[in-house]
């Protein structure tokens, strides 16, 4: 049956806000978890566990060969897609961990720690426990159902790390409490997903399923691998040109701006892919729903960047301390980088949902000869050339993109330049907002945290007035359903009325959007071909 626009909207939306709730509240966990462990174990126990986690990272590339990602993103798929998934995938991760008890001593050799070759071995065994449930989980990717993937991720994280993780630790078992904690977490996560699924679990040996499917997940593996080095290349060059000493201050720069923007487009990079996936073939529907995501992503990325630009020194003083002020001037840089980084995700998403994979791997190829160069050419300049660097990387990297989704879903380069519109005059308003305000406290020697929080607010109102006077089209749907529910609340009517002037501002102005779209598409002048849907670029 088709997936209507409407339903594949609310579904989605009901997707981020389940996926958004389990990750909000797996993150905490995950605080109390680490305050927890970090008093029943020493400081070694999770520095050998870091180690042992770099060298199982490449072999989770290959443990699956995208073969999960595949069954998502297929159109129609049937008993023998799943029962070739689940034997592989099985098949797959016991390979991969048999090569990690094979391979364990070089670790030992490359980090030089006897400890790590008993923990890379016993470790290794998540592999077989993510081949047995990845079935499960991509079939719930795959029908959308993150209410049932948010719970099982929050039930097996309370019972293996809170449950058998603390409990060994109290025992006494050191660093091994962890390890199991990771093993724990891994086999309730795949045994509830699979009794939400129930799956077949017969093997199958016929090739024509594997062929299919190992057409699309190698291909995905290889990408998902380079993007894995793309996105450690600063660390490793940094540490090789520059030293562990501004490794460290460069790292905390980049951490404290990316999870933020990590956490803000997480629900909705994990919810987009299966939502592309089912309309592929559906060019209108991909391009609308790729240009409302961006677009609002950049609405919402972008003015928050520009006001950790302004508020840096004091956003490093209060979260780092006074000791970490040289990372300040690389964290307003990666306020350009990151952004970037950010507003090209669902690019990328569309690109894996139409299995438009080859020129993913050219662009990241392109993209890391052009960033060792860059770094090669900056590393004069210390700290700051790199992030000036990884700057220049992102801008080509989005042009990339952009020449990536013109080819393959037709939409203009002036409309793709357009998604950065509003995203840049929020942050020109909130940016000179509290701009106005830190030379106006700052003079006073204020204490550190009083004037963040003094910023802080300010670039809320700042962006809440600019987001509610002027809002977007994509935030339009939003704000009129959050207008419509608090008009359900039966509030007082010195609160009513507002609302009601209010939802219809929000009327009025979406007339408007409406007939200045109609007006834009039939003066921009582009081809009837480009307007009506054009045929699929051939890269399957």
């Amino acid at each position: 049956m088709a997936v209507t626009t409407q339903n594949l909207t609310s579904t989605a939306v009901r997707g981020m806000q389940w996926t958004t709730a389990a990750t909000v509240l797996t993150a905490l966990m995950q605080i109390g978890y680490t305050a927890i462990m970090a008093r029943l174990l020493p400081p070694t126990a999770f520095g050998l566990v870091a180690m042992t986690g770099v060298v199982l990272r490449f072999g989770s590339y290959f443990a699956e060969m995208g073969l999960g990602h595949a069954l998502v993103q297929r159109l129609s798929i049937d008993t023998a897609d799943v029962r070739a998934t689940f034997t592989a995938s099985l098949a797959l991760g016991l390979a991969v961990a048999g090569l990690a008890w094979l391979g364990a001593p070089l670790a030992v050799f490359f980090l030089k720690n006897e400890a790590v070759l008993p923990l890379v071995r016993v470790q290794a065994l998540g592999f077989i426990l993510v081949g047995l449930g990845a079935t499960a989980t991509s079939l719930l990717r795959r029908e959308m159902r993150f209410d049932a993937i948010a719970k099982v991720e929050v039930v097996a994280y309370v019972l293996g790390y809170g449950g058998v993780g603390v409990m060994l630790a109290w025992q006494g078992a050191g660093v091994w409490s962890l390890v199991v904690a990771s093993l724990a977490q891994q086999f309730f996560a795949a045994l509830f997903n699979y009794l939400v699924v129930r799956h077949s679990l017969r093997f199958i040996f016929d090739w024509a399923p594997y062929a299919r499917l190992l057409s699309y997940g190698g291909r995905t593996s290889l990408v998902g691998f380079l993007e894995f080095i793309n996105g450690n290349l600063d660390t490793l060059l940094i540490g090789r040109l520059l030293g562990s000493a501004l490794l460290g201050i460069y790292n905390r720069a980049y951490m404290l701006l990316y999870l933020p923007m990590y956490f803000l487009t997480n629900s909705l990079a994990r919810v987009a892919f299966p939502a592309f996936s089912k309309i592929q073939e559906d060019l209108p529907r991909v391009r609308a729903l790729y240009l409302a995501g961006s677009t609002l992503i950049a609405t919402l990325v972008l003015p928050l960047c520009a006001g950790v630009a302004v508020a840096a020194p004091e956003l490093v003083g209060v979260l780092l301390g006074p000791r970490w002020q040289a990372s300040v001037p690389i964290l307003r840089v990666l306020c350009v980088a990151i952004p970037l980084s950010m507003t090209t995700l669902l690019a990328g998403v569309v690109a894996d949902a139409r299995a438009n994979l080859h020129q993913k791997v050219v662009l990241n190829l392109t993209f890391m000869a052009l960033l060792t160069g860059l770094f090669w050419s900056l590393k004069g300049y210390g700290l700051t050339g790199i992030a000036a660097a990884i700057g220049l990387g992102e801008v080509v990297r989005t042009f990339l993109y952009m020449r990536i989704t013109h080819r393959d879903i037709a939409i203009p380069y002036w409309r793709l330049l357009a998604i950065y519109r509003p995203g840049l005059l929020n942050a020109a308003a909130v940016g000179l907002g509290l701009l106005a305000v830190a030379t106006l406290l700052r003079p006073w020697q204020l204490p550190t945290l009083l004037t963040l929080l003094a910023l802080m607010a300010t670039g809320a109102l700042v962006l809440s007035l600019v987001v509610l006077r002027w809002p977007t089209a994509e935030l339009h749907p939003l704000l009129r359903q959050a207008v419509g529910r608090a008009q359900g609340l039966g509030l007082p009517a010195g609160l009513r009325a507002p609302l009601t002037r209010y939802a219809g501002f929000l009327e009025a102005s979406a007339n408007l959007f409406g007939s200045f779209d109609a007006f834009a598409e039939q003066s921009s002048g582009l081809p009837p071909e480009l307007v009506a849907e054009p045929e699929p670029v051939a890269h399957r």
